[in-house]
């Protein structure tokens, strides 16, 4: 047995408890009063809610350490325990702990609010969790490990606090091994709190819904932490063991507290203990150890003493039997005292007993104390001897009951009160069904009448009291405060219970009395009414007849009324008898005393005030007419005397208040009148009501009748003022306007720069592609190819950087101002750059049209430079027409360069390539997927497939020639046939690619319809001669031929069709296509096939027959609509532009240009007077400088502005007054309105005109200054003048304008200047077509940004692969010079003679070949790669040597001269067979092919894969 046996706790905790001596349980002891107080009879129950009182308290006693331990380190009060939870939340007082153990990690100035000033006020704050991390960080610092951290949720949010003073132990034990801080204490027992303290520590960990962490295995975590001296700990057991024989225990506690023995917990009041029993436990383990025959000097050691753990076991057990003996005197001195204060007239100290938490009593309330002592008290003197805790706790509870029934019972009072003062009826009848007033029935419907008991009784006690004070003699400053006793509300509530007794049987004897009447009974009738309880006086037993009849009429009239009312008319209203109002329903047995909601007016029922009348009145009757019939005469004199006067005073009185009321009389006529024709309006508004879906669709039809009606007069000749105003708001620039247009600008600038990008990338990927083609076949050397290789890495790298006017000097500026004269002139007016492309070296055209020409018109990004690009093709075609066409058929024949251009450019990527993709793709796709489609025609290829096919279906050779002429071919049946059907197929899908061609002829792009059109014009200008067959013919050439033929052939080089990565096009495939298009193309141009291809002779019809919807087609194509009215583009566009146009170009591009027009200025400009000569010669010559602009490589935004346009104040440019005048005057007439414009014009402006206008000009003089740079104040410039800030400074400038104009005669005066107004009606027109258009370049620009970035990737993949195969190649050329250690050089001998034999030699200078094989020549490696050593040997004697580069031998296919002799090789030698250091000659010279195989094989394949992406 040794040390280390068992698991050794190093850093404390509390131990399982191994009792050696004394048995102790964990459940808590009740003492009763007579023998030791021990009642073992407990429950399950019991034992449940004492463990979790036992862990409640276990966790106050960690939360009491935890808070002690802090505040000896901070040296702070905490507050009490219950809160220190809370007040760890801010993390301000784990901060400071960080900054007592770890100060450099959290500084004070890193704590957030440690005064805690922002916390007091406001609470949490976000920044408080700093602090947590802080402390986290410190911890960290110092090595805790991360198992103990919390997370941040867990104390701010207080998730698992638990957790957080878990850790804190944890930390506490770990500082104090590093000496760091003070030991923690072990509180266990020895810290007391109330009862209610850990109660509520027990519901708290019951809504945190965790386990609470086993403190007591800290130390065993932590012990893997810091490693333990073995050999100290050792030699520390052994004196504690030898020490126990000294019977000394003071002795004994300062060996267990040294630190190498690694104990913990050593409390010096239980040193006598520990002395003891570590004592006898050492001497049972030794007897134990003799009795089993084991000696000292034979066995280990800890067979004799005691181990490690043994001793900390024995501690553990020995300070949880001392703090149970505490805690178990502790709890008979307090049932003791408890007992002692029952006997006592003191309630307070009893309650400060009842409240110690060694009694552990529960549930003792603070405001019982009185009962307590009465019913403690009273249990005392009841039993001898003193009460035990489940006495205690039982007279406890029955006080509590005792004491909560009559809180109850106040409260119930107190409710009661509240609610009948505040005249709450449902509020008093809720308080007296209070358990604690128990009370008999009450009814729902009684609660006003209890309401008003309550509330006279408690009057009634009131002027009580007041009389009695006042007999006693008592003056009153206030009134008296009375509330209704128990006993008073239980009389009021009997009382008004009987009261609705009788009321409940005096409503059932009227509902019977209504009830007798259904039976048609009148004895039954007269029986109900005599009943006592109706209280129905005054009936007679001979009138029951009358009074059965009368009755019933009377609830025939209710029932009627009653129908017309609106409510529940069953209910009754009645009197009781001490004539209080209720309500009855015979139908339901209700009664209630406030009127129900929805009880109607008037009932069905009879009340008994009704039936009392009807009885009364019957009985007088009865009684009147019996006295009538005794005194007939006289009755019947008196009644015509008092009718007659009556009548008289009745006629006189009405003619008199006619007479005087005679104005409110016709008053009320009006008012009956206007009731009339009011309920008539109501009539006809309830009816438009009823159809007014009808009524909106007439009158939007009547609206936009209007709308368009007006807008008929806008479009018409000579629109006028009046319908100008209604659609001025059009011309209104948005911020969607503003924002598009910003948006179309930035695509337009990306777009520009990564097509040159793309097109500069193509250009070295195809030179690299050149130069490995060269490689292999010898004509190049490798340093070229990896040279190419770096250039295309650098070319892939594109920085663009953009530089305005004021990063420029002065000097610059105002060359680069001079520029964008200079490229608005070229953009704008095409004949000079047409003239130039025709004029230069036709070599230069080509590429200059590709790198600059575009790039001027931003390669028609949008609809305004498309125009003007189409402008220059056109200008340039009718050039090349005019100077290199001869006739017709030379647009045909020969490669015209513009015709070129501008196919290339609508095919590809800046074009619109999705129409061909939409054009023919599909049908391209389709017969592509027709696996079975086989459109061989060629009758010798028919013929071997026919044999070939023949052989495989018979399994024996073919006895017919393999080796024939089409003509032999043709003269087999099969092979005709098969060429037959093929025909028949092929017909078929030409007519639906025919078909789908001349179908669309609305889809091809305007551009290349437009050029048609163009070319159709030049031809007919030049050759007026020739026929319209054979001017469609050149169209024709253009439109199919050029256009649409090579997608045809080659759909996937021009990205029409998609295929997958790593497939191609097989040969069977683009065969079938090649047919197509070599049949269409002979239909387009009407070429029939003759005797050679006879075979192909039923085709022509055919192909006459699509010759002619051929033509059709080309006529319709080549017929369009003006480019102006296309682009909705005028002479006064680009003054009314939102933005300056704007070209992306580099310096080195500007010069080239500049340096072209210098050397070609007078073949491009017409006149001395020219434009073009004004603009150059402010130029001057190309600047020396280059830099002058930036880096000649790099592109920027040339923005372009029109030299005569810069100053309006110039009006020597009358196009750009004009659009000026137009702004102008729609300013005027937004403000202003008038019968016509002239009128306007000579017309004041009232004030309010004057502000409006003022104010609209202010907010656009604040815009023109906002704007940062000169681009954007050089946007609407032009067009707005500051000057005209009054209306009649506008209308001068105006009439100024105007009479500029008018000199020009682009206005008349005298027609109300119609021709300017009517101008401005077009621009309203155009505004909708130019926000479509700017839409259409949107998207388009989009698209084309798809295809960019498409391309972008393959070049990118093409990069890549190319840079992996220079690198390959050289790795290969590089093995030759690597060599082990001790063999650095090889080197290979071969004879001349062989040599010459294979052909390697050729000849050597002044040696016969009959002495070559005297002759050796050896190849030397050396250390340089790629550089080899070249020696000759005659005879023995050295010839001479030279060191040859691989490359240089690549380049020239041979070696230079030696000394004496020259070696010609006729191919080149591999370096890898250079290698051998024996003079053993190769079988074979390998060839340079073999060199680059492997390399070879895979470009192949990558480029072939790369292609069809």
């Amino acid at each position: 047995m040794t040390e280390t046996d068992g698991s050794t706790q190093l850093f404390g905790g509390v131990a399982n408890v191994r009792a050696k001596t004394q048995n102790i349980h964990d459940t808590p002891r009740f003492y009763d009063g007579e023998e030791n107080g021990v009642d073992d009879r407990i429950t399950a129950d019991n034992m449940d809610e004492a463990r979790q009182q036992n862990m409640a308290y276990e966790y106050l006693c960690h939360l009491e350490e935890a808070k002690n331990w802090i505040e000896a380190c901070i040296e702070e009060d905490l507050g009490p325990t219950m809160d220190i939870e809370e007040a760890l939340r801010n993390g301000v007082i784990l901060a400071k702990l960080g900054h007592y153990f770890a100060p450099e990690i959290v500084t004070k100035k890193r704590i957030y609010d440690p005064d805690l000033e922002r916390f007091n006020v406001r609470g949490l704050h976000f920044k408080h969790t700093d602090n947590i991390n802080y402390w986290m960080r410190a911890m960290a610092s110092i090595g805790l490990p991360q198992i103990f951290f919390p997370t941040t949720p867990d104390l701010y949010d207080k998730k698992n606090m638990p957790k957080v003073i878990y850790c804190i132990h944890a930390l506490s034990i770990w500082l104090s091994k590093l000496g760091k801080a003070p030991n923690i204490e072990n509180l266990l027992g020895i810290a007391e709190f109330t009862e209610e303290d850990i109660t509520e520590m027990r519901r708290a960990l019951e809504d945190y819904g965790i386990s609470i962490p086993a403190f007591n295995k800290i130390g065993g975590i932590l012990e893997k932490e810091i490693g333990v001296d073995e050999a100290g700990k050792h030699a520390a057991v052994i004196v504690i063991n030898e020490i126990l024989q000294k019977e000394d225990p003071e002795v004994t506690l300062k060996a267990l507290n040294n630190k190498k023995a690694y104990l913990n917990y050593i409390e010096i009041p239980n040193s006598v203990r520990y002395h003891e029993i570590l004592f006898l436990a050492k001497l049972d383990k030794t007897e134990t150890a003799l009795e089993e025959g084991k000696t000292s000097e034979e066995s280990d050691i800890y067979e004799f003493y005691l181990t490690h753990t043994e001793i900390q076991d024995i501690i553990d057990d020995i300070n949880d039997i001392v703090r149970k003996e505490i805690a178990e005197s502790k709890f008979r001195a307090a049932i003791a005292e408890i007992n002692r204060c029952a006997m006592g007239d003191c309630a307070q100290t009893l309650l400060a007993a009842l409240q110690v938490t060694a009694s552990r009593l529960k549930n003792v309330n603070d405001l019982n104390y009185d009962l307590y002592l009465e019913f403690l008290k009273a249990a005392k003197l009841s039993k001898e001897g003193n009460l035990n805790v489940d006495e205690i706790q039982e007279v406890l509870e029955l006080a509590n009951e005792e004491m909560r029934k009559r809180r109850d019972l106040e409260g119930a009072l107190k409710a009661l009160h509240e609610n009948f003062l505040a005249s709450n009826i449902d509020g008093t009848f809720e308080a007296l069904h209070h358990v604690a007033f128990k009370l008999p029935t009450l009814h729902k419907n009684a609660a006003p009448k209890y309401q008003a008991t309550l509330f006279f009784e408690l009057a009634k006690l009131q002027d009580r009291a007041e009389k009695e004070a006042e007999k006693e003699g008592v003056e009153l400053e206030e009134p008296i405060t009375i509330r209704l006793t128990h006993a008073n509300i239980q009389d009021c509530i009997k009382a008004v219970n009987n009261q609705l007794k009788e009321v409940r049987r005096f409503a059932e004897a009227i509902a019977n009395i209504n009830g007798c009447l259904v039976q048609d009974d009148p004895q039954e009738t007269l029986g109900a009414l005599h009943v006592q309880a109706a209280g129905i006086k005054e009936v007679l037993e001979r009138c029951a007849d009358d009074y059965h009849v009368w009755i019933k009429e009377g609830i025939s009239v209710k029932k009627t009324e009653s129908e017309i009312a609106e409510g529940d008319s069953s209910w009754i209203e009645m009197r009781s008898p001490d004539n209080q109002i209720f309500f009855y329903n015979p139908e339901s047995k209700e009664l209630v005393w406030v009127k129900p909601e929805g009880a109607s007016e008037v009932s069905h029922y009879m009340a008994q005030d009704e039936i009392q009348w009807i009885v009364s009145r019957v009985t007088a009757k009865r009684l009147r007419d019996e006295w009538f019939d005794t005194n007939v005469d006289a009755v019947v004199r008196l009644q015509s005397i008092a009718r007659m006067s009556m009548a008289r005073k009745r006629f006189k009185a009405r003619l008199k208040f006619l007479h005087e009321n005679e104005e409110a009389a016709l008053r009320i006529q009006c008012l009956w009148r206007g009731y009339l024709i009011r309920k008539e309006l109501k009539a006809r508004r309830d009816y438009l009501n009823a159809n007014m879906r009808h009524i909106i669709r007439i009158q939007a039809w009547v609206r936009g009748y209007q709308i368009r009606k007006n807008y008929l007069q806008l479009t018409q000749d000579k629109p006028s003022v009046q319908v100008l105003y209604k659609f001025l708001y059009l011309l209104d620039q948005s911020a969607v306007d503003h924002a598009e247009e910003a948006e179309l600008r930035k695509h337009k600038a990306s777009i520009v720069k990564e097509i040159r990008h793309n097109q500069q990338l193509e250009k070295e990927i195809n030179e690299m592609d050149i130069k490995i083609g060269l490689l292999v076949k010898n004509r190049l050397t490798l340093s070229d190819v990896v040279t190419a290789s770096k250039k295309l890495k650098k070319g892939g790298e594109v920085v663009p950087k953009n530089r305005g006017l004021k990063e420029l000097s002065k000097e610059s500026r105002e060359m680069l101002e001079s520029y964008q004269h200079l490229f608005y002139l070229l953009q704008t007016n095409p004949k000079y750059l047409a003239k130039l492309l025709f004029t230069m070296p036709q070599n230069n055209c080509t590429k200059f049209m590709e790198s600059v020409v575009l790039t001027i018109y931003n390669y028609g990004t949008n609809s305004r430079e498309e125009c003007l690009l189409l402008r220059l093709f056109e200008n340039a075609l009718k050039e090349e027409v005019q100077r290199k066409v001869d006739k017709v058929q030379d647009i045909s024949t020969g490669s015209p360069t513009v015709i070129k251009i501008v196919v290339g450019y609508y095919r590809g990527t800046q074009g619109n390539q999705n129409s061909l993709k939409s054009l023919l793709g599909p049908l391209i796709e389709q017969v592509m997927e027709d696996s079975d489609l086989n459109m061989n025609i060629h009758p010798l290829e028919v013929y071997k497939a026919w044999i070939s096919r023949t052989e495989m279906e018979t399994g024996e050779a073919s006895k017919l020639p393999y080796d024939v002429t089409p003509e032999q071919a043709l003269k087999h049946k099969e092979v005709t046939d098969e060429i037959e059907n093929t025909i028949k197929k092929l017909v078929t899908i030409i007519k639906s690619f025919q078909e789908k061609i001349i179908g669309t002829v609305d889809q091809m792009p305007y551009g290349i319809r437009y050029m048609a059109m163009c070319l159709r014009k030049n031809l007919k200008e030049k050759f007026p001669e020739s026929s319209e067959e054979e001017i469609l013919k050149a169209v024709g050439n253009l439109l199919y031929y050029r256009y649409m033929n090579p997608v045809i052939t080659a759909p996937d080089s021009f990205e029409v069709i998609e295929l997958g990565a790593g497939s191609n096009m097989n040969n069977v495939q683009r065969r079938n296509l090649g047919s197509i298009a070599k049949i269409l193309q002979h239909a387009a141009s009407f070429k029939i096939f003759d005797s050679d291809a006879r075979y192909l002779a039923s085709l022509n019809s055919f192909i006459k027959t699509a010759y002619i919807k051929f033509m059709e087609f080309f006529d319709a194509a080549s017929t369009i609509s003006d480019i102006d009215e296309h682009f909705n583009m005028d002479e006064f566009s680009d003054v009314t532009m939102l933005n300056k146009p704007m070209i992306f170009i580099s310096p080195s591009e500007i010069n080239s240009t500049h340096q072209l027009l210098l050397d070609h200025q007078k073949q491009v400009t017409e006149a001395d007077d020219d434009p073009m000569n004004e603009v150059l010669a402010s130029l001057g010559p190309i600047p020396e400088d280059e830099a002058m602009l930036g880096d000649k490589s790099t592109e920027f935004g040339l923005v372009l502005t029109n030299k005569w346009e810069l100053n309006m104040s110039d009006e020597s440019n009358i196009q750009a007054l004009f659009s000026k005048t137009k702004y102008l005057i729609v300013d005027l007439l937004k403000i202003q309105r008038g019968e016509t414009f002239t009128a306007i014009l000579h017309t004041d402006a009232n004030k309010q005109q004057q502000e409006l206008y003022k104010a609209i000009h202010s907010r656009r003089l604040a815009a023109e200054n906002e704007k940062t740079n000169e681009e954007e104040k050089n946007s609407k410039m032009a067009l707005f003048d500051p000057n005209d800030n009054t209306i009649k400074k506008l209308k001068e400038h105006i009439l100024k304008n105007l009479t500029i104009l008018e000199q020009h005669k682009l206005v008349t005066p005298t027609e109300d200047y119609q021709e300017i107004l009517t101008s401005i009606a077009k621009d309203i027109c155009n505004q909708r077509k130019y926000r479509q258009r700017r839409k259409q370049d949107l998207k388009k620009i989009g698209e084309t940004v798809e295809r960019m970035s498409k391309k972008k990737k393959y070049y990118g993949e093409a990069v890549t692969y190319y840079q992996e195969y220079v690198k390959a190649c050289v790795n290969n050329l590089s093995k030759g010079g690597k060599s082990k250690k001790g063999d650095r050089r090889k080197t290979a001998r071969y004879s001349a003679h062989k040599l010459y034999e294979k052909g390697v030699l050729v000849e050597i200078e002044k040696v016969p070949t009959s002495s070559f094989k005297a002759v050796t020549i050896e190849f030397s490696s050396t250390d340089q790669v790629g550089v080899f050593e070249v020696s000759g040997k005659l005879s023995g004697f050295n010839i001479d040597k030279i060191n040859v580069v691989f490359e240089n031998l690549l380049q020239v296919r041979g070696l230079r001269k030696l000394a004496t002799a020259s070696i010609r090789r006729s191919v080149h030698v591999k370096v890898r067979g250079l290698r051998g250091g024996n003079q053993r000659e190769p079988s074979h010279i390998p060839s340079q092919q073999e060199v680059l195989r492997s390399g070879v094989t895979r470009y192949t394949s990558r480029r072939e894969s790369l292609k069809s992406t």
